[in-house]
C-alpha cells in the first residue's frame, strides 16, 4: 500500500492519472452536457411548449428522419439544423420519445419511405462547374400509436419546431379523442354520389368510389379502426337539402328534356359536428371532371384533424360590412391561417350576445355604424377580461372611380372610433404613405414606388413583445395612423407600439390614388413624420359608457318599476365602470392586411406570421409566437444602399479572417517588444539577438 501511495505521489503516475481523468470526463460528458444558444431568437433551443409536450407523452412516439447524404450546402445546413433541434427534443423528453435516422442508401429504407408517403424531390446541384438535377429524400415521419404523420419535403428550417410540435400535439389530441370514443361509437365518412351522374360521362365519377374507399382503408388503419364508410345515392328531391345542410355540390342537368337534380360530396361526421371534404365536379378545357380525387388520403387526414380537434372559438363580428372570412377575395386566407387551432364563429351583435365562454372577438374592416347596444356589448366584453382584435380602416373606397383600377377614397367615419377614443387611442381618417416601401422595376417607367405599402423593418417593430420580436419585416399596406398619447397616460394600461412607419412617412386624407405614377413624396421634408400603425393595449380599461344604454326592453321594465310601489321596487344594474379582469385590445389601422394581397395560403409570408402571432398572443398562446418565428432567415438586413450592402457582403466573407490575422500580428509585435524590453533591462551589454 505504501508503494502505491508513493507511486501516486510521484511524477511517474501523472500520465496514467491524466488518462484516467480524461476517460472519466468523457463518461460524465456523455451523460451530462451543456449547450449554449447565442442566437437572438434562440433558434437552436426548444420553446417551453415543446418541452412540456414531449416531457408528458404517455405512449411511445417516434420520429424517423429520411434525409439523403451528400446534399448541397443549402440543404445540408437544413439537415444539420433538424438534427440539432431533435437533440433538444430528445434531451427534454421522457422515455416514450425516440428519434432514428434512416440510411437512405439501403433499398429497404427507400421502400419504407415510399410506403409512408415520403417521396423523392428534385433539387439543383452544382457539380464540376455545372448545374444538374438530383433526386433526394428530405422528410420525416412521426408515429404515435397507429397514427402516422409526415413532413415532406423539408427544404427550409423556417418554422420547423413550430410545425413539428403542433403536428405531434394534434396527433396526441386526436389519439386521445379516438381512444375515448364509446365501444360502438364511430366517425362516419359518407360519399354522396347520385347514380344519375354516372350516366353523364363525367371523368372520375366511376372511379370515385374505389379511390375514396382505398384512402378510407388506409386512414382507418391509422386511426384505431374508428371510422365507418358508406355510399349514398341521394334522391333528386334531397339534393338541395343536402347542399344546404353540408355545403356539398348540387348539380342541375337535363335528361331528355327533363330537368333533374343530383348531389356530389364527401362528408366526415361525428355527433353534431361534420366536415365537408373538397370533392366537386369541375369544368375544364376537356370537359367535366371530378376534382378532389388526387390526394384523398391527405385531405381525409386533415378533415379528421379538423373534426376532432379541440379548436378554440373566436367571435367574428358581422353586420357592418366587415370583410367576409369565407370569401377568397377577402379574408378567407386569414381564416385558413388560424383554422388549425381556432374556429371563427359569426356573431351579429344586433340580435345576439357574445357567448360567455368566448375569450376573443375579431372586428375586421367595419364600414357601417354600430348601434349603441352593440358598442356597449363590445365595451363590457373587454372590461370583463375579453380580448378584442380590431382591424379598422381610416379611409375606404366608395366605388365611384374605377377607371384604370383606381379607387376613390373617402373617410371611414365608423362610430367604433368612439370606443377607441375613450380607451385613449385617436384614429385618424387617413392613409399613411412611406418612402421606405415596396418598389418594382418597370421596363417603361423605371423604378416604381408603392408608397401605400410601407416596408416595416425590425427597428420599427416592438423588440420585447412575442408578436414581433423575431420578425424581420412586415408589409402593413393601406394603413391609417393611430395615436395612443392618452392611453400612455393611463397607469392601468400597458401600451405596446407593435409597428411604426419610418420617419420618412406622410399621411393623406383626400385625393388618394393608389397608383405609383400618381403619387409623389412631399417636397417639404417637414411634412414627414413617424406613425403608429399597430398597437396593443393590455390591462384594466375604463368603460366608454356612464351607464347601460336604454333599450325598448329596459324602458318597459322601468315603466313597470315606476308603476309599482316604491316599497317593493328593485333597481338592478350589470354595468361595469372599470375592468374586473385585465383585457387586451389589439388595433391595426388596416383591414387589407387580412386579405390575400399579403397573406399566402401556406402562411409563410411575414404578414401571415404577424397575424398568426397576434391571434395566438390574444388567446394566451404567446409561446407559439416565439416558436413560429424563431428561424434565422426571418431576420433581414435593413441596408438599402448598394455600396453599404457590398461592403458588408465582403466583410462577412473576408473580414473575420483579416481581423484574426491582424490580432495575431499585434500579439506578435507586443511579444517582440516585451523581449527587447527585458533584454535591455537585465542584459543591456548582450549584443546577441533573442530568437526564442
Amino acid at each position: 500500500m505504501k508503494k502505491i501511495l508513493q507511486w501516486l505521489k510521484g511524477p511517474k503516475s501523472d500520465f496514467i492519472l491524466f488518462i484516467i481523468f480524461l476517460v472519466l470526463l468523457n463518461l460524465v460528458g456523455h451523460k451530462a452536457f451543456v449547450r449554449f444558444d447565442l442566437t437572438a431568437p434562440k433558434s437552436y433551443s426548444l420553446s417551453k411548449a415543446s418541452k412540456t409536450l414531449v416531457k408528458n407523452i404517455d405512449e411511445p412516439l417516434s420520429v424517423r428522419v429520411f434525409f439523403s447524404e451528400n446534399l448541397p450546402s443549402t440543404y445540408s445546413n437544413v439537415y444539420q439544423y433538424i438534427k440539432d433541434i431533435l437533440v433538444e427534443y430528445k434531451g427534454a423528453a421522457n422515455k416514450n420519445f425516440s428519434v432514428s435516422y434512416m440510411d437512405m442508401s439501403k433499398p429497404e429504407n427507400e421502400e419504407l419511405a415510399r410506403n409512408l408517403g415520403i417521396n423523392q424531390v428534385q433539387i439543383q446541384e452544382l457539380k464540376n462547374n455545372e448545374v444538374g438535377l438530383k433526386q433526394v429524400y428530405m422528410g420525416l415521419a412521426v408515429t404515435y400509436g397507429d397514427s402516422i404523420e409526415i413532413m415532406n419535403p423539408i427544404q427550409t428550417s423556417d418554422g420547423f419546431e413550430f410545425n413539428l410540435t403542433t403536428k405531434m400535439s394534434k396527433m396526441i389530441s386526436m389519439a386521445d379523442t379516438l381512444s375515448g370514443l364509446g365501444k360502438n361509437e364511430k366517425i362516419t365518412l359518407t360519399l354522396y354520389l347520385s347514380d344519375d351522374l354516372k350516366k353523364l360521362g363525367i371523368s372520375g365519377v366511376e372511379e370515385a368510389e374505389g379511390i375514396i374507399r382505398d384512402a378510407f382503408n388506409a386512414v382507418n388503419r391509422q386511426n384505431l379502426d374508428r371510422l365507418d364508410y358508406k355510399v349514398i345515392s341521394p334522391e333528386a328531391a334531397d339534393a338541395d337539402a343536402l347542399s344546404i345542410k353540408y355545403g356539398i355540390q348540387s348539380i342541375s342537368f337535363s335528361d331528355r328534356g327533363v330537368q333533374k337534380k343530383a348531389a356530389l360530396g364527401l362528408v366526415l361526421e361525428h355527433g353534431d359536428k361534420f366536415y365537408a371534404l373538397p370533392l366537386e365536379i369541375q369544368r375544364s378545357f376537356f370537359g367535366y371532371a371530378v376534382g378532389g380525387l388526387d390526394d384523398v388520403e391527405t385531405t381525409l387526414n386533415e378533415g379528421l384533424h379538423s373534426l376532432l380537434s379541440n379548436t378554440k372559438a373566436i367571435g367574428y363580428i358581422t353586420g357592418h360590412e366587415e370583410l367576409d372570412h369565407t370569401s377568397a377575395d377577402f379574408a378567407a386566407n386569414f381564416e385558413k391561417l388560424i383554422s388549425g387551432m381556432y374556429e371563427l364563429t359569426d356573431i351579429d351583435l344586433n340580435s345576439a350576445d357574445i357567448p360567455a365562454g368566448m375569450n376573443s372577438i375579431i372586428i375586421n374592416g367595419p364600414k357601417i355604424d354600430f348601434t349603441e347596444e352593440e358598442l356597449y356589448k363590445i365595451d363590457q366584453f373587454l372590461l370583463r377580461g375579453g380580448n378584442v382584435m380590431l382591424f379598422i380602416d381610416g379611409v375606404v373606397d366608395d366605388g365611384k372611380n374605377q377607371s384604370y383600377g383606381l379607387g376613390s377614397y373617402v373617410a371611414n367615419n365608423n362610430n367604433i372610433d368612439r370606443l377607441l377614443a375613450k380607451y385613449g387611442i385617436e384614429h385618424k381618417k387617413n392613409m399613411v404613405m412611406d418612402k421606405k416601401c415596396i418598389t418594382d422595376m418597370n421596363a417603361q417607367y423605371g423604378e416604381l414606388h408603392y408608397y401605400w405599402v410601407p416596408n416595416i423593418h425590425k427597428k420599427q417593430l416592438a423588440k420585447k413583445n412575442p408578436i414581433t420580436n423575431n420578425l424581420g419585416y412586415v408589409y402593413l399596406l393601406q394603413s391609417s395612423s393611430l395615436h395612443p398619447d392618452d392611453a400612455k397616460e393611463n397607469k392601468n394600461l400597458k401600451v405596446t407600439e407593435l409597428a411604426k412607419s419610418s420617419e420618412e412617412a406622410w399621411a393623406l386624407e383626400s385625393g388618394i390614388m393608389l397608383h405609383p405614377l400618381y403619387l409623389e413624396p412631399p417636397a417639404d421634408t417637414s411634412s414627414y413624420s413617424q406613425y403608429d400603425l399597430a398597437l396593443l393595449l393590455e390591462g384594466k380599461f375604463d368603460s366608454a359608457f356612464d351607464e347601460a344604454p336604454s333599450t325598448e326592453n329596459n324602458s318597459e321594465e322601468e315603466k313597470q318599476t315606476n308603476d309599482s310601489s316604491e316599497e317593493n321596487a328593485l333597481v338592478t344594474s350589470n354595468h361595469i365602470k372599470s375592468s374586473v379582469m385585465p383585457g387586451k385590445l389589439f388595433v391595426a389601422g388596416s383591414s387589407t392586411i387580412t386579405t390575400r394581397q399579403v397573406i399566402d395560403e401556406n402562411g409563410s409570408s411575414p404578414v401571415s406570421m404577424f397575424l398568426m402571432n397576434v391571434v395566438d398572443y390574444m388567446n394566451g398562446n404567446s409561446e407559439l409566437c416565439t416558436m413560429r418565428t424563431k428561424s434565422l432567415s426571418v431576420n433581414n438586413l435593413t441596408i438599402k444602399k448598394p455600396g453599404a450592402a457590398n461592403f458588408w457582403k465582403i466583410f462577412n466573407q473576408y473580414g473575420l479572417a483579416i481581423l484574426v490575422a491582424l490580432a495575431g500580428f499585434i500579439v506578435w509585435r507586443i511579444r517582440t517588444a516585451r523581449r527587447r524590453a527585458i533584454n535591455k533591462k537585465y542584459n543591456p551589454d548582450d549584443t546577441r539577438t533573442i530568437t526564442k
